[in-house]
């Protein structure tokens, strides 16, 4: 089914997203306004890795709508296989993934939409955080970071697991977006999956109030 959408194609052939983007931020905004801080930092041109903390399954959506991008997001390929919803998923550029194991097929469809230039969403917690507090970031973030060769674009996103459509008092998202990793940074990170890993999810929890940081508590 890949004439729906895949992820290396530009916003221009993803018709459901370029058709649906609008009326639906519009809907989303009236009831869940969306809040953005520093999205000068997003780079101009070119394919970046957007890599957030992840408290709610609503993350993906907002940040997407914060940013006014078609940000390709990997998901558990379980989620594809649902009627309706796995069809919007991959006519707006998302791709699978295998969870709980390293998936190297998913790790090639994301350097391949990088290297076409396209922003590629991921969360290095690999899975949401219960109490929405940091969790330790997988070494598979470092994977893509240094063979993608585009920036690292840290992000925070708060407000996700409160959401909620009311009559009252509305909810509110806020999206903080950090100065980007550049890619000569990344490789002076070192060699140790782990450590680099860590490192980015520090540039994640310093856009955070401290009682998220969680795990990385420690940074200033």
């Amino acid at each position: 089914m890949s004439w729906l959408g895949r992820p290396e194609w530009p916003r221009e052939r993803l018709w459901l997203w370029r058709v649906g983007f609008p009326p639906v931020r519009a809907i989303v905004n009236a009831v869940v306004p969306v809040h953005v801080d520093g999205r000068e930092n997003l780079p101009a041109a070119g394919g970046y890795l957007l890599v957030s903390n992840h408290i709610s399954w609503l993350d993906p959506p907002m940040l997407e709508f914060a940013l006014e991008e078609p940000i390709r997001f990997m998901a558990k390929e379980e989620v594809f296989a649902v009627p309706v919803i796995g069809f919007v998923l991959r006519a707006i550029g998302n791709f699978p993934v295998r969870r709980g194991e390293s998936d190297r097929r998913a790790l090639e469809t994301a350097l391949r939409a990088l290297a076409a230039g396209q922003p590629v969403g991921f969360f290095p917690e690999g899975t949401r955080s219960k109490d929405g507090c940091l969790r330790r970031a997988k070494p598979g973030i470092a994977f893509l970071a240094r063979r993608s060769g585009v920036p690292v674009v840290p992000v925070a996103v708060m407000g996700t697991r409160r959401a909620r459509i009311s009559v009252g008092r509305r909810s509110r998202v806020l999206v903080r977006v950090g100065r980007p990793i550049a890619p000569p940074e990344v490789a002076a990170m070192g060699t140790d999956d782990q450590a680099l890993a860590d490192a980015i999810m520090r540039r994640v929890a310093s856009l955070l109030p401290e009682p998220m940081r969680g795990a990385y508590a420690d940074t200033a």
